[in-house]
């Protein structure tokens, strides 16, 4: 994936974690969510289909989140356009790691979106009405997919099973949004 500086600064003991997962909470935890952080180990694979980069890294083990993982997460889904990282809500991760359970998905997530500096948001809402101007992409609390060999309502109801967070189904360009604001399906 490349050298880069970034580093989060991030505590990752389970106390730090349950804390900063709910000071940052708009809506309460599924219990999804929330049994995540009792397993022993959570494992994501991503491309990102601009950059042509992916991972496939642990980014949960033995109580805690890996922060190496964490850094790699957040650069992979970086703004492509400016090269602006920001953390990644690691509330999002876990989606995405329930999203394959349900699945039983073994294959790379696609991501067409994660991370968006203010700037690309902007730029991107006036080329297309669909574009949030207060995108959570821009909070690192959102991203956008699709996955080879699933057809986007099948991911689309696995993250909507979930009951966290926004799922928005855009058939039309074939990919899924999910997000870790309110609870909300469009």
């Amino acid at each position: 994936m490349g050298t880069h500086t970034y580093t989060r600064k991030f505590s990752s003991s389970r106390r730090s974690v349950l804390l900063a997962t709910l000071a940052s909470a708009c809506v309460p935890l599924s219990d999804a969510i929330a049994a995540v952080s009792t397993y022993p180990e959570l494992r994501l694979k991503l491309y990102n289909l601009h950059t042509e980069e992916s991972i496939n890294t642990v980014f949960w083990a033995n109580g805690s989140y890996v922060i190496t993982a964490l850094n790699q997460f957040d650069y992979l889904l970086r703004d492509h356009r400016t090269g602006g990282v920001k953390e990644i809500d690691t509330r999002l991760l876990s989606i995405l790691y329930l999203i394959n359970q349900r699945l039983g998905n073994k294959k790379y997530i696609s991501v067409i979106s994660g991370y968006r500096s203010a700037e690309t948001n902007r730029k991107l809402a006036l080329r297309n009405s669909g574009v949030a101007k207060n995108s959570y992409h821009i909070k690192g609390r959102a991203i956008d997919i699709r996955i080879n060999g699933y057809d986007s309502k099948i991911i689309r109801d696995a993250g909507v099973s979930l009951r966290v967070g926004g799922v928005g189904y855009y058939q039309k360009s074939d990919f899924v949004h999910l997000d870790t604001g309110p609870r909300r399906i469009w």
